[in-house]
């Protein structure tokens, strides 16, 4: 009997340990590891800037145009199926009216050391 009479004294001395003691565990406890960069944080697009000059060679199945450029020579630049293709001629364009010798301005990104274009302006000649 004398047990369940300090039963109701005992209960609010635990509930306020516990209401003390828990974040002072939460707060202690060992933090899980900061990631590192990684693969993905690398590889987002950067700005490249805008490459002149004439295309050499257009390899379609790679998507990879060569362009000697007036300013860093050889360049291959990647294409992708969002790359756009503009030229003053009105009308929808896309990357087969791109040929070797035609003059070009591309915009590009750099994404994981690659130079992607995102646009390619067609010069007339």
């Amino acid at each position: 009997m004398r047990s369940l009479l300090a039963m109701p004294l005992f209960a609010p001395v635990v509930l306020a340990l516990g209401l003390v003691l828990t974040p002072i565990v939460a707060f202690t406890a060992p933090k899980p590891p900061t990631p590192s960069a990684s693969p993905q944080a690398e590889q987002t697009a950067h700005d490249g800037g805008i490459i002149e000059g004439r295309v050499i060679n257009v390899d379609y199945n790679r998507g990879v145009i060569s362009v000697d450029s007036t300013t860093e020579g050889k360049v291959d630049v990647s294409t992708m199926p969002t790359t756009s293709v503009t030229t003053a001629d009105p009308g929808y364009h896309t990357l087969t009216d791109v040929s070797k010798g035609s003059k070009v301005q591309i915009f590009i990104s750099r994404t994981a050391g690659k130079l992607v274009a995102q646009i390619i302006h067609l010069i007339k000649r």
